[in-house]
């Protein structure tokens, strides 16, 4: 008697149209379902090709007993590559399932990124932006710093030649006042040696005109 297919098996047979998906995304509910299919395809698959083997060996086995050996054994080859065949599809259909989620997943990822590229490129621009206007900031405030620094030096050298020049007057003032009080004492120091030196003549003519005094 030769081994026959289960029939069941070709329920999990749906027509192979996966070739042609389109790129819808897909929900977290139809991912996980899709998931679970192709685990469960891959599964049945495994398990199909390991009783396929085993049914080929014991077929194999059984025709040693008769006296066909050679056509039996035939038999169950065909037999069994026609099982391995339906097993074989329902691991690439698992395996196909499990590719149309990945490239689904990662033309999502490329959608949403398609998306946000917008803003992502505004908001990179407005931070290059903020550095660029921070950076010019603070290179203002390091200029009006400089400024500041020069400005307030300038002042500093402008009082520091302001007080120099007071203290220059000051001095030349001083020095004037003194001259002018010292030429008014050697004026006065003058007239008074004047008036001494005409006192003293007076004084010798005075003493010239006298008299000489009387004899005892």
């Amino acid at each position: 008697m030769r081994p026959t297919i289960v029939p069941f098996i070709f329920l999990f047979l749906p027509a192979v149209a996966l070739a042609q998906v389109d790129s819808r995304p897909l929900s977290e509910a139809e991912r996980s379902e899709r998931l679970g299919r192709a685990s469960q395809l891959q599964d049945e698959s495994a398990r199909l090709q390991k009783e396929a083997d085993a049914r080929l060996k014991a077929a194999s086995d059984a025709c040693y007993k008769k006296f066909l050996v050679s056509a039996c054994l035939e038999d169950a080859k065909k037999v069994h590559t026609q099982e391995t065949r339906v097993a074989k599809r329902m691991e690439l259909e698992g395996s196909e399932i499990e590719r149309d989620v990945k490239r689904r997943d990662l033309a999502a990822k490329d959608a949403q990124r398609a998306v946000e590229a917008p803003q992502r490129a505004a908001e990179q621009k407005a931070q290059g932006e903020a550095y660029r206007a921070e950076e010019a900031r603070r290179a203002d405030e390091r200029a009006a710093k400089v400024a500041d620094k020069e400005r307030q030096a300038a002042a500093g050298r402008q009082k520091a030649a302001e007080e120099q020049a007071k203290r220059q007057k000051k001095l030349a003032a001083q020095a004037k006042k003194e001259a002018k009080a010292a030429e008014k004492r050697r004026a006065r120091e003058a007239k008074e040696a004047e008036r001494a030196a005409r006192k003293a003549e007076k004084a010798a003519a005075g003493a010239a005109a006298a008299p000489p005094p009387a004899n005892p």
